[in-house]
């Protein structure tokens, strides 16, 4: 039986920026108001260099680890005080740190315990109480906090997307479900029928009654063709809710994943290849944004010029090259199979362009 971490799940690495770095400069401030000699001075910047190289280290430490860069930061806090008090620059990092990486009983107990170091930090070398006890104290806890609260908002975006892709799994078991109930009620009783029809036209065929014989083939043909065209219209209604259906829904499957989605122009009645090939397409389409893409804004434009049906689909992430996989050279099949084409360019984003003869629109 494994111990299970008290560390909370998420990424510390993408829940802070390095961009933050630019606060620890608060540490150069006593530089104004203290005098300095060579040795101090190297002190002073070798602490920090040492400081953003921890926090670095912190960043990218796995929960279970994330103690030891913690640690390292304190550390260097208590070494580099009696030197300056810059030095409560350190205790914010730390905080928010602490506050995004531990439970909440952790948490607590090591900010009260960080909190006496500093209130002891402050007697042992009586700095004025504005210049180092209160920033260490008000960056430590005020800090803390926020990382605690960015860490529960990364806990419940994630909990709403597992939440997501639960309520998704149900829906597709229900869907097959379905699908077997209605196959079943379809089927059973036709090919029950069909079954009883043979086994009688065989019996008759001995007795050499070929009148009646005929009539059960006959009657076998007819119930056989009945099925066939009924389990095609069946089929038919699983593959696509149409165009406009089906466009809708994988619009909200996108702003489920974060996406600002702009859908524009007018969704043109096609004819049943040509919307199962646009539909199959966007599904591929969709798929390939939601696995790869690292933007947040997706566009699906529909439009008509000349003799063309273009449907247009773009997206804001970051792609430096694009190599076609199965899919898409599947997407590539299919149009060509209509007289269509894809094509497909990396400038600012993804685009692709889908484009099918305007013969291909429903009469």
């Amino acid at each position: 039986m494994h111990h299970r971490p008290e560390q909370c799940p998420g990424s510390l690495h993408s829940a802070k920026s390095w961009v933050w770095l630019i606060f620890s400069l608060w540490y150069f401030v006593p530089l104004y108001y203290m005098p300095w000699g060579e040795f101090k001075l190297g002190l002073f910047i070798g602490a920090y260099l040492l400081f953003v190289a921890f926090y670095i280290w912190a960043i990218q430490s796995k929960p279970q680890h994330i103690w030891k860069p913690v640690a390292a930061i304190v550390l260097l806090a208590i070494i580099i005080t009696p030197y300056s008090p810059g030095s409560s620059t350190f205790f914010s990092y730390v905080g928010f740190v602490i506050g995004f990486s531990y439970r909440t009983k952790t948490w607590l107990m090591i900010t009260a315990v960080l909190t006496g170091l500093i209130l002891a930090l402050h007697y042992q070398f009586n700095y004025p109480f504005p210049f180092f006890a209160f920033p260490a104290l008000s960056g430590l806890i005020s800090i803390g906090i926020i990382g605690y609260v960015e860490r529960m908002r990364m806990d419940a975006r994630s909990n709403l997307l597992k939440s997501h892709q639960e309520i998704e799994q149900l829906a597709v078991i229900a869907e097959r479900e379905r699908i077997a109930r209605d196959l079943h009620d379809i089927l059973g009783h036709t090919l029950s029928s069909i079954a009883l029809k043979a086994e009688l036209a065989e019996k008759l065929l001995k007795q050499e009654k070929h009148e009646s014989v005929q009539q059960h083939l006959s009657e076998l043909h007819q119930i056989a063709r009945n099925s066939l065209s009924l389990v095609r219209q069946t089929v038919s209604g699983y593959k696509h809710r149409g165009l406009s259906g089906e466009v809708m829904e994988l619009c909200e499957r996108l702003r489920q994943k974060g996406f600002v989605v702009e859908l524009n122009g007018d969704i043109p009645q096609l004819s049943p290849r040509a919307e199962t090939a646009i539909i199959l397409a966007l599904t591929e389409l969709t798929t390939n944004i939601l696995r790869h893409s690292k933007g947040n804004h997706c566009q699906i434009e529909f439009s008509k010029a000349c003799d063309k049906i273009q449907v247009k689909m773009r997206d804001n992430g970051e792609v430096t090259s694009l190599t076609p996989g199965n899919g898409l050279q599947g997407i590539q099949e299919r149009l060509h199979a209509l007289a269509g084409d894809l094509q497909s360019s990396i400038h600012k984003g993804c685009e692709f362009i889908i484009s099918l003869p305007t013969r291909e629109l429903h009469r």
